[in-house]
């Protein structure tokens, strides 16, 4: 009923793969739109129309198979596996159904297939990763020099002891008189008059001879 393998002709893009695999979304997602559609309007309890019950998991199937198709990134099992299920949803439907509204989901059927077929084959885009350079600071360090204050403590000269200069040691106050000195000075006194007494013995004598 429907092709369950990749259709062998690709369209190749024109532009580059990340251009064909937009298309190919956009395709995708508007056969998706279209299949919805139909399944909006013609869903109802009415003779002819796709019953309620039957028309949400149809939907569900549509969303299915464009989920797998974009995330296939080069593998298409996921998206022939919901391609499986739609199909037979779709052949589970009433026979009451309107040939023609039958015919109109057949084709947006038919087409979804083939567009997911093709996106499903297309690697998925890559991310941009940003590389952020650290900053770096350099960070100046300014060393305050540290003053020092040396206190210089005068030095006390030690006083010199003067020899002592006279007999009793040590040098005599102003005014003062050593003993020896005044001592001696009478003596030589004493010393002069007695020569003098002398002295006027020998005149004695010599005018007695």
């Amino acid at each position: 009923m429907f092709r369950s393998s990749t259709p062998s002709g690709s369209p190749a893009p024109a532009q580059g793969p990340s251009k064909g695999a937009r298309l190919l979304r956009v395709a995708t997602a508007l056969a998706l739109g279209a299949l919805a559609a139909v399944l909006i309007s013609c869903s109802s309890s009415g003779k002819g129309l796709i019953p309620v019950a039957d028309a949400g998991p149809l939907q569900s199937d549509f969303e299915a198979v464009v989920s797998a198709a974009e995330n296939g990134d080069g593998s298409c099992t996921s998206t022939e596996s919901a391609l499986l299920k739609t199909e037979q949803d779709f052949a589970a439907l009433p026979s009451s159904l309107d040939s023609g509204l039958r015919n109109t989901l057949h084709q947006g059927i038919e087409n979804l297939h083939t567009r997911a077929l093709a996106l499903c084959t297309q690697p998925l885009p890559q991310a941009t990763v940003t590389t952020t350079t650290p900053k770096t600071t350099t960070s100046t360090t300014t060393s305050t020099p540290t003053e020092t204050e040396t206190t210089s403590t005068p030095s006390t000269p030690t006083p010199e002891t003067p020899e002592p200069s006279g007999p009793g040691g040590g040098t005599p106050a102003p005014g003062e008189t050593r003993v020896g000195e005044a001592e001696g000075s009478p003596g030589a006194g004493d010393g002069s008059g007695g020569a003098g007494a002398g002295g006027a013995g020998a005149g004695g004598q010599e005018a007695g001879k």
